[in-house]
């Protein structure tokens, strides 16, 4: 049995993409592998309940976003945002990570890239398991990519690889469909894609907080975009991430 609160705990958290981008109308440099690094220091608190449900309030601080997108050739350039407040709910079947006030419009805003880096600090983990014993969770968001408007239907199957009075360790493997359509009355944009990815996660009993976190995948999106008068255009997004996160 974890405790019934979880107290504040910060992490310093990394995620690093590698994209690449094919098909029709790409040429040149732009199929070359780009790099997005995302880093932050993240805070959650939790009341969390037998089920593993948890209701979370945290921040995202230091949030900072490096990338080689529009750069010469092997530079990246970083930005940065402000503090960000975030309110968090989580249990089988709902995952919700908000700003606090919420925006207005989330789509490609430096905000809901910070609460995505701190999504995964939350572990849902009940009571009563013992080692071997696998659970599963599930459940659809949206997010917006490129202006677009997607559907993310996520499943995450757990799998308690160890007990211990000192650690738990809990293996995640993580499967998405994504799907949205956007544009205008002069060009439509539909997105459609896949991603998979692994992470394995140690948390304290007697605290009941992530100690440490390591995760990788693979997303692949297909863009398919419609001009009138135009040959449909076609480009494939193939994206590489690695996660980690040390609580501090």
């Amino acid at each position: 049995m974890l405790p019934a609160r979880l107290p504040t705990t910060t992490w310093r958290v990394r995620s690093v993409a590698r994209v690449t981008v094919t098909g029709s109308g790409v040429t040149g440099a732009a199929t070359d592998e780009q790099g997005v690094e995302s880093t932050g220091l993240v805070s959650w608190s939790a009341e969390r309940q037998p089920s593993g449900a948890l209701r979370a309030t945290g921040l995202v601080d230091s949030f900072t976003v490096r990338t080689s997108f529009g750069a010469q050739r092997g530079a990246m350039v970083p930005s940065s945002t402000a503090m960000v407040l975030l309110e968090g709910t989580l249990d089988s079947t709902l995952t919700r990570i908000s700003t606090r006030p919420p925006l207005i419009n989330e789509c490609d805003r430096p905000e809901a890239g910070a609460a995505s880096l701190a999504r995964d600090l939350l572990v849902r983990v009940p009571n009563g398991l013992v080692a071997g014993d696998r659970w599963k969770d599930s459940f659809v968001a949206l997010i917006c990519r490129s202006g677009v408007p997607l559907t993310v239907y996520t499943t995450i199957v757990s799998r308690l690889e160890r007990l211990a009075e000192d650690r738990l360790v809990v293996r995640r493997e993580l499967t998405s469909r994504l799907e949205g359509k956007g544009g205008s009355a002069f060009r439509a944009l539909e997105l459609a894609g896949t991603a998979q990815g692994s992470q394995l996660v140690e948390i304290a009993p007697l605290r009941g907080t992530v100690e440490r976190l390591e995760g990788s995948g693979t997303l692949t999106l297909t863009a398919t975009e419609r001009l009138p008068g135009a040959p449909v255009r076609t480009q494939q997004i193939t994206q590489r991430t690695e996660l980690t996160a040390v609580r501090r």
